[in-house]
């Protein structure tokens, strides 16, 4: 069993690195109530995960925080240090800095490259970070290093609640789904998809959402989690619909010369990171 990232699902999947599901051995009302784009030939979607918006709480609250990428590149109405995500990050940086740069959300891909590097280039002398692990960017917030930029909801919500002076905004989160699949050539596909099935029913998905924040897919499982904690996922209608949804297929497209454009960008970002 994996839990695959979404590029990475796909760039599996197309390259013959997954184990292709049997639904007829399974429970298909399980995913009755799931979206369509969450069930997929190759594999399931386990839940939904957020980037979002963070801040320290001791320099900015809910009521004068950032609420755009806009506010998080503006210096001069948010002054202090940035943290924002590396492009090694399960979410790179690039459809951030195109908000920012005014890029309407329904026109964000194909993304501009040029144009996304270009509000890099603006932001890079306040970044003191880029987060290439999902503790970075609470450590950074907690300790002062950064008071404001990226950072994965869970983590965020995770320092908060255990008293962290950290907080988010919703507003213009940037989600994905993660995937449960089987590789290639495992042993013991059938016992993978019961656990497959078991793992996307609504019991089960409530029972992880209660553990740790994330977004249920099933949407029978907002029935089983109590109200003050459906509020703080990323799949609570509410807070969805703020969020903007990555396109992970657009990322695991290949040029003519067979290069996806995870791959480009990170030739991209290598040869930005070095100029001064």
């Amino acid at each position: 069993m994996v839990d695959a990232a979404p590029g990475d699902f796909l760039v599996l999947s197309s390259d013959g690195m997954l184990q292709q599901l049997d639904y007829s051995a399974m429970d298909r009302s399980v995913f009755a109530d799931f979206p369509q784009d969450a069930v997929q030939p190759f594999g399931v979607g386990m839940a939904v995960y957020a980037v979002v918006i963070a801040f320290n709480a001791k320099k900015y609250t809910q009521a004068n925080g950032p609420k755009s990428w806009a506010d998080v590149w503006d210096v001069n109405k948010f002054p202090g240090p940035r943290i924002l995500s590396a492009p090694s990050a399960s979410v790179p940086p690039i459809e951030a800095a195109l908000l920012a740069d005014g890029v309407p959300p329904e026109r964000l891909y194909p993304l501009d490259f040029k144009r996304a590097y270009a509000a890099l280039s603006r932001i890079k002398p306040s970044v003191v970070k880029w987060a290439t692990t999902a503790a970075m960017s609470p450590e950074a917030y907690i300790s002062g290093e950064a008071v404001i930029g990226s950072g994965p909801h869970g983590r965020i919500q995770l320092a908060k609640e255990q008293g962290a002076p950290v907080d988010y905004a919703w507003d213009q989160a940037l989600t994905g789904y993660t995937y449960w699949a089987i590789l290639k050539g495992a042993k013991n596909v059938n016992n993978a998809q019961k656990f497959i099935e078991f793992a996307s029913r609504p019991e089960s998905q409530a029972a992880l959402a209660k553990l740790f924040i994330i977004g249920p897919l099933n949407k029978k499982a907002f029935d089983l989690i109590p109200a003050d904690r459906a509020k703080l996922l990323p799949t609570y209608p509410e807070n969805r619909a703020k969020t903007i949804s990555i396109d992970p297929a657009w990322w695991s497209k290949k040029d003519a010369s067979g290069r996806s454009n995870v791959e480009i960008n990170n030739a991209l970002w290598n040869s930005w990171s070095l100029q001064q």
